[in-house]
């Protein structure tokens, strides 16, 4: 099934306090097992001991809940990934999908991720999702500089002519003389109100330097692909600068999750 939210039911006489305290151990030992796509670092813990924790907090959690599934409901699971990898979203929004959501939590989020997403393609917070998109491009540059500074020095180990010459020697000094990406702070937490959206200091300046470096790091991948049999080739793809758009997928999300939330179930996470 993957990582998916499934509608279920609170059982009676389960007192808040109890769930949500198994929710966040469940959720903590979820991204620990790897489990998730949080990316903030799990604690370090043994994997035989995180998973026996979590199988335990698992039986737990769902003693107190009654799944659709289980219960042969008409409601389907669906994937955390439309919130949890959704870079419409703040990246609080994002790590705090990952997890069961009670009742009351679920109220709370889906207001909160409807009024967002409204607001933002109505063309509002345009300088905070500026931030936003540096700080996801840059993330992006560091992966794809890393993934091709490896590949340049496994390229370098082949014994082929084509790893003999100048051409690709050239190429493989481009990608070692690459600087470090930019270092951009995280976009900071989501204006509450239209009206307290403006670009912060260095906002700027954030977005020129990892405008410069995307522009080297595609011209060096694009000469040491030149160079490099197909295995070895690398292009970095982003998507374009542009207004936000409508996201099919998670309109899609939200009409399948008015029901649960009108029924006052919760999203139990299915890990």
């Amino acid at each position: 099934m993957g990582t998916d939210w499934v509608p279920a039911a609170v059982r009676d006489l389960t007192g808040p306090a109890e769930l949500d305290g198994l929710i966040r151990v469940h959720a903590h030992l979820s991204h620990a097992l790897g489990r998730t796509l949080r990316t903030d670092p799990p604690e370090k813990i043994g994997h035989d001991t995180a998973l026996r924790r979590w199988q335990d907090a698992d039986a737990r959690l769902r003693a107190l809940l009654l799944l659709d599934t289980d219960a042969g409901g008409a409601h389907p699971s669906h994937r955390v990934a439309v919130i949890g990898a959704n870079r419409l979203f703040p990246p609080e929004w994002r790590q705090a999908a990952w997890t069961t959501l009670s009742p009351a939590q679920l109220t709370g989020w889906s207001s909160r991720w409807r009024h967002w997403y409204a607001s933002i393609t109505a063309g509002r917070f345009r300088h905070y999702l500026a931030r936003l998109r540096t700080w996801d491009t840059c993330r992006d540059l560091t992966e794809f500089q890393a993934d091709l500074a490896a590949t340049a020095h496994a390229a370098a180990a082949r014994t082929n002519a084509w790893a003999r010459k100048p051409a690709f020697l050239h190429a493989r000094h481009l990608v070692r003389a690459l600087p470090p990406p930019p270092t951009v702070p995280a976009p900071g937490p989501p204006p509450a109100a239209p009206a307290d959206d403006r670009p912060v200091p260095g906002q700027r300046a954030d977005e020129e330097a990892v405008a410069r470096h995307l522009v080297l790091l595609e011209h060096s991948a694009r000469e040491f692909s030149r160079t490099v049999p197909g295995p070895y080739k690398r292009a970095l793809r982003l998507s374009p600068a542009s207004d936000v758009e409508a996201d099919p997928w998670l309109e899609g999300f939200f009409d399948w999750l008015a029901p649960v939330v009108r029924a006052r179930r919760a999203l139990y996470l299915w890990a």
